[in-house]
């Protein structure tokens, strides 16, 4: 009974990763709930915590949300404030933990859940017409209510520009399990896994998301890219040079422009709020009372990652944000120049880690806790597998030197200096 018990705690990450996937609810909740016990149990039993990018990030989100109720007096926002503790204890447990039992077991989840949406996608509409049903297993609409909406492709995850994130992380996940089997000549294993990976895009044209199109095809050069810079090089150019026939396969392209316009329109107004509170933002819930008040339309977040944080979280996580995007551009970089050839899991995280800041860039997907939670165990794990990193590293440095902008400024200053 007691082995039951254990086995039960050590799998339940795992477990509630599944479910977070196909029963979202309670998926959401139990890893909210695993993050507030391990964070409780920290600090009962007086544990060190090593100040790390990511927990840097989401304690400056904290202490902003705590000034914010403060200052505009709404209590109310005490919840993201408990949200907020709760990521923050899981991404303690991520890094308490061991990176690989996890994150391998992540990475499979990841890619099979995305496999789940594209089984589902016949069924959804069955589904919705049962209310209570569809928001238990994800497949309700939460967003403009329209029969484009309504026919998209949103899996288990309410809405098609959230679903199109998780089915990116898992597209990029499944391309370096088949780079690894490209090195290994593992030539039966690729074929099944390029199989699975047509899925995974024609999944991401039914969510008809222009920026998950676009998106997909960045990770496919960086996978190009990953295998032979050669290759790569033609690839772009290939691509850039059929752009006009890429917008014609664009998902809703029709619309591009005007979509354009609606987000210009939305980040103008969200950066007038954030003007409103600039120092501690207005926390998600105060944006969607805010955005309505002033601009008579229900609108829940600023669709950019970078003004979201500026204008939910004020400066104070918003310049924290920018300041970890900054390191971990960094670490990319210190990890790609080191010359050790065995660098397990850089494939994937140098092909996931894109997901999160490209897609903000359209988009404010961390706004969904279930891509929140998804995003947070990405991240932890990244900080634990490059937490030996320096971040005074020579080979960046002497790599960076070789650059042509910083070429161009050195033979300015030879030219100056013989003059």
């Amino acid at each position: 009974m007691t082995s039951i018990l254990t086995a039960k705690r050590k799998y339940s990450l795992e477990t509630s990763l599944v479910l977070c996937f196909i029963l979202p609810p309670a998926g959401i909740f139990l890893l909210l709930l695993i993050g507030s016990c391990f964070l409780h149990r920290t600090c009962r039993e007086g544990r060190r915590i090593n100040l790390t990018v990511g927990h840097f990030l989401l304690s400056c989100m904290f202490l902003s949300t705590i000034g914010s109720a403060i200052v505009m007096q709404d209590y109310s926002y005490f919840l993201i404030s408990a949200m907020i503790l709760a990521y923050l204890g899981l991404y303690l447990k991520i890094m308490n933990d061991g990176i690989l039992r996890i994150f391998v077991a992540f990475k499979w989840i990841t890619i099979c859940g995305g496999l789940y949406y594209y089984v589902l996608y016949p069924f959804q509409h069955i589904l919705v017409e049962q209310p209570i049903m569809s928001y238990i297993v994800g497949t309700a609409l939460v967003g403009p209510f329209n029969l484009e909406n309504i026919q998209r492709l949103r899996g288990a995850a309410y809405n098609p520009n959230f679903t199109v994130t998780l089915l990116l992380l898992g597209l990029s996940f499944l391309l370096a399990e088949s780079l690894k089997s490209l090195r290994k000549s593992a030539y039966l294993t690729l074929c099944m896994q390029l199989l699975v990976t047509g899925l995974f895009i024609h999944a991401i044209f039914l969510t008809g998301s222009k920026a998950g199109f676009s998106i997909m095809l960045i990770i496919l050069m960086l996978t190009v890219f990953r295998w032979s810079r050669m290759l790569s090089f033609h690839f772009a150019c290939l691509l850039a040079a059929n752009i006009p026939m890429l917008i014609g396969l664009m998902p809703r392209s029709a619309q591009l422009w005007a979509s354009a316009d609606t987000r210009k329109v939305i980040w103008e107004h969200s950066f007038h709020l954030w003007q409103e509170q600039s120092l501690f933002g207005m926390t998600p819930i105060g944006f969607y009372k805010e955005y309505f008040y002033f601009y008579h339309a229900k609108l829940p977040h600023a669709h950019n990652m970078v003004l979201g944080m500026f204008t939910e979280y004020g400066a104070l996580g918003g310049i924290a944000f920018l300041i970890v995007v900054i390191i971990n551009i960094y670490k990319v970089l210190s990890l790609y120049c080191l010359k050790q050839t065995n660098k397990e899991h850089l494939d994937v995280f140098l092909l996931s880690l894109p997901v999160i800041l490209l897609t903000g860039i359209f988009d404010y997907v961390l706004y969904s806790p279930q891509v929140a939670v998804i995003a947070i165990i990405l991240l932890a794990s990244w900080d634990k597998y490059t937490a030996r990193i320096s971040l005074v590293n020579p080979l960046v440095i002497s790599y960076v030197k070789k650059w042509p902008w910083t070429l161009l400024l050195k033979n300015s200053k030879n030219r100056e200096s013989v003059k």
